[in-house]
């Protein structure tokens, strides 16, 4: 960082500070809304630093942690998570001297460094004073924040007015920070620029700040209103914008405020000097304790991983089961394999290559993954908008300003509801996305999918999932959605390749796709010859109670019901095998013969904090040939991807693996992540606190920043324990070495999260047992 600035110090000032606001602004990741809520990695700004560096950075800059503390170590090394050797090899990887690495894990003396925290000036007034300034003016701005996203309410801002401006605008009368003791602030606003950019650099330039504390002042501005400077990012990211749009509004108005406070409250007289922060464990230290402890993981991965098979003749199964590549599906595959050796599973993200923009109740929702942008437009053929006075209600439950009163305003309507749920007086409201009725065609006018599109998209799903032969009478898409209750974040159950969302529509529209004939007809001619006897059919799979559904059962032949009669069978006993082998971490009997009704009475009890675990203890991705995988016991930790090097010889698919579905897995990971060690900060906290705050997002308690990641109770146990086990993802592909590499080497993302040390690349050698890692130089060891 110290370099940069030096070599900036030759450009104007609006240069400086321009290169400056931008880069911080990088750093920010983006928040979906509540109602397409995906997982999202918190780090995502710093993919182009090592691990190390980033921690040391985000934790002087936010004055949080990001990696576990040294005690995390000594319990795992105590517990023979990972040993000596182990160690050793972290250490030689990471060209630290081992020794003295042993004796902090036995002796429990932990090595530190100075604290370089940069304070906001508010906080260094709080310091000096007594006083609170900082959190009256984060309660301050972020209020504003919900008052501006909400469309002000009956205040309506003027055409074109930004972030900032109505800030401004606000704040020039508003008399709340000066009754609180800042006295004449409403005057130094009026003072202020009405541009954003302008008001930033020329207040920057008064405060005077020193060249290396210029990043971390403004990094520490944004953090102190995370949540909210994550969500204003979405929009910029999803443009591709690095001028950071109304987060840099964002960023401009904690500039103000915070010289505000700087100048009204203290006249300038404020110390430069404050006693030294607390020391801080060493980030790198930490790190080779992190890399032996995944190497223990890994290592115990890729030996329980199968033999490649030495006969390749395999009989046509009698169904073929497509899966999300979700950890949750893990289980349920395996279980469902032991209903019967012609039992053939296969795993593809949830979306089945089907990037839909789908229309219902009036509302659009982006189906696919947040990597993508929607390339198909249908609706429901039934939808006709929002029913009558149903607008009322939506209002309240999604405007900022109304959602606090939601329940007061319904009174005991909205209270014989909750009584209901929570004497499960009534059936269970279930997704209408399973008979929501849709044609290809579209309608109305500019949706539809045209014949050579339908065609085209039909071949890239069979391609990319190597179903090219080998075909089944009966192949099901499965996707899945959770069900839960008075949960803010019941979207983060739902499918991340969906967008958020449940995957029955894109399962639906993949399996009607493939069963029309001009479709197969054109799919032949491009050299896939789907016979003539294979049907295709769609279902979900409900991860709250393990039950798979089949959709569309009208639609299906005579000639299949005995073949869809007999899977149904197989999929309830998997569904029940694998209720047993979660029950006793959601703390029930794994042998109770009522798992099923209890689940569901959990996902519909709107004072169940814990429906589900979702993706807690993922660790790993493989991309190989099921039979590597088949009958493993994977403990719902593996995201699965199928993928078979010998069909992909241009490397098309592998490069579609790796910078899509890894990367949403990647994202996954490190949400769980920094959720877990740093919950304060990188998760939502309790969610027994939760307030939402319309559609946006939650708050804890009655007001103060958004939250952006996982509530405790998805990754703590009840006792305060860390159920999920933060590893980063280690990512295990079937391929040759050099094959793998030609596919890193050309995409700076992928390569970037590898060689820095985000996430950790294997390759399984497609003929033998032998595996590689590829190491932080690029190079490939032997594991």
């Amino acid at each position: 960082m110290h370099e940069t600035i030096e070599q900036e110090e030759t450009a104007t000032v609006d240069e400086l500070w321009s290169s400056v606001i931008s880069r911080v602004c990088g750093y920010i990741p983006p928040l979906w809304d509540l109602g397409n809520y995906v997982a999202v990695n918190p780090f995502l700004g710093f993919a182009d630093r090592t691990v190390s560096e980033a921690a040391r950075f985000v934790t002087d800059g936010l004055g949080t942690t990001t990696l576990p503390s040294v005690a995390f170590y000594r319990k795992q090394w105590e517990t023979g998570a990972f040993d000596e050797a182990a160690l050793n090899e972290a250490a030689q990887r990471l060209d630290v001297e081992p020794s003295p690495l042993k004796k902090i894990l036995t002796t429990g003396v932990v090595p530190t460094r100075p604290a370089s925290v940069v304070l906001t000036f508010a906080e260094r007034i709080d310091r000096e004073q007594g006083t609170h300034w900082s959190d009256a003016l984060i309660r301050s701005i972020t209020r504003w924040c919900a008052v501006y996203t909400s469309g002000g309410g009956s205040w309506k801002f003027p055409s074109g007015q930004g972030l900032f401006s109505s800030w401004r605008e606000a704040e020039s009368v508003d008399r709340t920070l000066e009754i609180a003791g800042l006295k004449g602030l409403r005057r130094w606003v009026r003072q202020l620029p009405d541009s954003a950019d302008v008001a930033t650099e020329q207040i920057l330039n008064r405060l005077n700040l020193p060249a290396d504390e210029r990043e971390l002042y403004l990094y520490r501005l944004l953090g102190g209103v995370f949540g909210w400077a994550a969500f204003f990012k979405r929009s910029s990211w999803e443009m591709g914008r690095s001028d950071g749009g109304q987060l840099a509004d964002l960023l401009a108005i904690r500039v103000c405020a915070d010289a505000a406070v700087a100048e009204v409250a203290t006249r300038n007289r404020l110390r430069r000097s404050l006693p030294p922060a607390p020391a801080i464990e060493d980030e790198a230290t930490r790190c080779v304790f992190q890399e032996a402890l995944e190497d223990g993981y890994a290592s115990r991965l890729l030996r329980a991983i199968n033999p490649p098979p030495t006969d390749q003749t395999v009989a046509r199964p009698t169904v073929q089961s497509v899966f999300c590549i979700d950890v949750r599906s893990e289980p349920f595959r395996r279980h469902l394999e032991a209903q019967s050796d012609t039992i053939q599973t296969k795993g593809f993200a949830g979306f089945f290559g089907v990037s839909l923009d789908w229309q219902t109740d009036g509302e659009h929702s982006a189906r696919c993954p947040v990597l993508l942008k929607p390339s198909l437009r249908l609706c429901s053929s039934r939808d006709g908008g929002p029913s009558f006075g149903m607008d009322s209600v939506k209002y309240l439950q999604t405007a900022p300003a109304a959602s606090f009163s939601f329940v007061e305003t319904l009174g005991a309507a909205y209270g014989i509801g909750l009584a209901s749920d929570a004497l499960a007086a009534m059936p269970a409201r279930a997704s209408r996305e399973g008979t929501d009725p849709f044609t290809l065609d579209g309608q109305p006018e500019g949706m539809g999918i045209d014949e050579e599109s339908r065609v085209n998209l039909a071949s890239g799903i069979l391609t990319n999932l190597g179903l090219r032969t080998g075909f089944s009478r009966l192949i099901l898409f499965c996707g899945h959605e959770g069900h839960s209750t008075n949960n803010p974040h019941a979207a983060g159950l739902d499918c991340g390749a969906c967008g958020g969302h449940g995957g029955s529509i894109n399962a639906r529209i993949a399996a009607a796709l493939l069963n029309e004939p001009a479709v197969r007809e054109g799919v032949r001619v491009k050299g896939i010859n789907i016979p003539a006897d294979v049907w295709f059919i769609a279902g979900v799979h409900d991860t709250s109670v393990d039950q798979v559904s089949i959709h569309d059962a009208d639609k299906i032949p005579a000639s299949h019901t005995a073949d869809v009669d007999r899977l149904q069978e197989w999929l309830n006993m998997a569904g029940e095998a694998t209720r047993a082998e979660r029950a006793t971490a959601l703390g029930l009997p794994a042998t109770a013969t009522n798992l099923k009704p209890l689940l569901k009475r959990r996902s519909r009890d709107w004072s169940e904090v814990r429906p589900e675990w979702g993706l807690a203890r993922n660790a790993a991705f493989i991309a190989a040939r099921r039979l590597r995988t088949r009958g493993v016991n994977l403990a719902g930790r593996t995201f699965l991807h199928d993928y078979d090097c010998a069909t992909d010889p241009d490397n098309s698919v592998l490069t579609l693996i790796l910078t899509a579905p890894m990367i949403v897995a990647s994202w996954i990971n490190l949400q769980y992540f920094g959720s877990t060690v740093d919950n304060d900060v990188f998760g939502s906290g309790d969610k027994a606190l939760h307030n939402r705050v319309g559609t946006i997002g939650v708050v804890l308690g009655n007001g103060g920043d958004l939250r952006t990641g996982l509530p405790k109770q998805s990754v703590h146990a009840a006792d305060g324990t860390w159920f999920h086990e933060p590893l980063r993802l280690q990512v295990v592909v079937e391929a040759p070495t050099k094959k793998i590499d030609q596919v890193v080497n050309a995409q700076v993302g992928v390569r970037n999260l590898i060689d820095n040390g985000w996430v950790r690349l294997f390759a399984l050698d497609p003929e033998s047992m032998q595996s590689f890692r590829r190491n932080p130089s690029g190079m490939w060891e032997i594991c």
